[in-house]
């Protein structure tokens, strides 16, 4: 009789696991699924750095995918850390070395994102401004109180911006 391979207690692989039911394997389809996600934030930091919206917004669909991978594989990992033990302990700290650099790029892309968050909120607040003055430089017409139209008057239009996500 044959014998088979997999792991003597499957009770720790999750339901729908994506990852090996080997240890080993798992350990290293986690290394490229870091590896994957890593090539991506380099991608996404490029778009930015060079502040360019359209490679940026390409990238959000791998990014998603990527980042899904990721977590699913994180949570499975941590679902089977028993048997993760039992991995080949430089593979362990490759794993390990490449979270930690990993984590810093993770870190630099927000910072990114922040940065352009702040440019794209300057850009919307000169933008209001130039149309506020603008407006307030034509002449503007109002009603008064009895509901008259003042004609007459100049009065400070303002304005508002209404953005949804």
């Amino acid at each position: 009789m044959p014998k088979h391979t997999q792991p003597q207690n499957r009770s720790n692989i999750p339901a729908g696991a994506m990852l090996s039911a080997s240890p080993e394997k798992a350990m290293k389809q986690m290394i490229e699924t870091i590896d994957t996600l890593r090539s991506v934030y380099i991608e996404e930091n490029k778009a930015l750095e060079n502040v360019d919206t359209q490679a940026f917004m390409d990238i959000q669909g791998k990014k998603f995918e990527a980042a899904t991978l990721y977590q699913k594989g994180i949570e499975e990992v941590l679902a089977r850390k028993d048997e993760m033990r039992l991995v080949d302990t430089s593979l362990k700290r490759q794993l390990e070395r490449m979270q930690a650099d990993f984590s810093t790029l993770a870190h630099e892309n927000k910072e990114a994102l922040k940065r352009m968050q702040r440019t794209m909120n300057r850009l919307s607040d000169t933008i209001r401004s130039a149309a506020k003055d603008a407006v307030n430089k034509q002449q503007a017409t109002s009603y008064g109180n009895s509901g008259r139209l003042n004609t007459t008057e100049k009065r400070v239009v303002t304005t508002g911006i209404s953005e949804t996500a």
